[in-house]
């Protein structure tokens, strides 16, 4: 255990969303007919394609980082969108998301917006998934939305604060495999209805949390953590695929840096 575990490292947050666009439309559509629907999905698909459309939602995947440094204080985002068409797109910004419509065919143009054109409108966030989000009434992106209109939602502060307290009183833990969350994490799993996939053909060697503190083994949830990385799990749903995986940065451990080499030995 370390000594120093209330010190505030650094650290790099990786995430993975995959938002699954066919159960996510059927949600927002919510259509009467399957034939109907899939023939109607098709079409708006086939057009997306035809016209080169670049705007839609429909097929992305998003990936998410976030450096974080504890000296200065300094937070530093980079957003990767993955679109239908194979192109990929990497920028730094200052919050991560998108905002947009799932087909653009369905955005509303003219005097004549339809309120139901609205409802189609998406917001894709770092934990969440909503619809309904933009209010014709101020023209942009509405401040509240409705619990109802959120189609994922993840619990994001509760599983990386576990991780980084985890990491903290154990070095390198917080990339080791999850083989069972904390009981509080696992029950808002099930209350969210995320399922945590963990493909192993073999019984992990487990880090004795327990044994070395059992104080904090009971105070984090009593989880269960391979000892090294073994296989990183996935956390599924209906709507989504979530990946999430996270590296604490201590002082010294910069392998480019070597502190024994002098600047001497440099110019020789």
């Amino acid at each position: 255990m370390l000594k120093d575990a209330n010190k505030n490292f650094s650290y790099k947050l990786d995430i993975a969303l995959l938002p699954h666009w066919g159960n996510i439309c059927k949600k927002v559509y919510n259509p009467k007919s399957e034939k109907e629907w899939n023939e109607s999905v098709e079409e708006k698909i086939k057009k997306m394609k035809e016209e080169g459309d670049t705007f839609s939602l429909w097929g992305r995947r998003y990936y998410f980082t976030e450096y974080y440094d504890s000296a200065s204080g300094l937070i530093t985002r980079f957003q990767g969108v993955g679109c239908e068409n194979g192109k990929q797109y990497f920028s730094p910004v200052d919050e991560f998301g998108d905002l947009g419509y799932i087909f653009e065919s369905d955005k509303p143009f003219g005097p004549k917006q339809i309120d139901e054109q609205y409802k189609l409108s998406i917001k894709v966030s770092e934990d969440s998934i909503y619809h309904d989000v933009l209010d014709r009434n101020i023209g942009g992106e509405k401040v509240f939305f409705e619990k109802d209109n959120c189609l994922f939602k993840f619990p994001l502060s509760d599983v990386f604060n576990f991780l980084f307290t985890l990491g903290q009183h154990f070095k390198d833990a917080e990339g080791s495999t999850v083989i069972k969350w904390p009981d509080f994490i696992e029950q808002k799993f099930k209350e969210l209805n995320i399922k945590y996939e963990l493909y192993l053909d073999y019984e992990p060697v487990l880090l004795d949390i327990e044994k070395q503190d059992k104080d904090f083994f009971n105070q984090i949830g009593k989880p269960k953590i391979a000892d090294s990385f073994v296989d990183k799990g996935f956390l599924e749903s209906n709507e989504a695929t979530y990946y999430i995986k996270l590296k604490i940065f201590r002082p010294g451990e910069n392998d480019r840096i070597n502190e024994s080499l002098q600047e001497d030995e440099l110019f020789k």
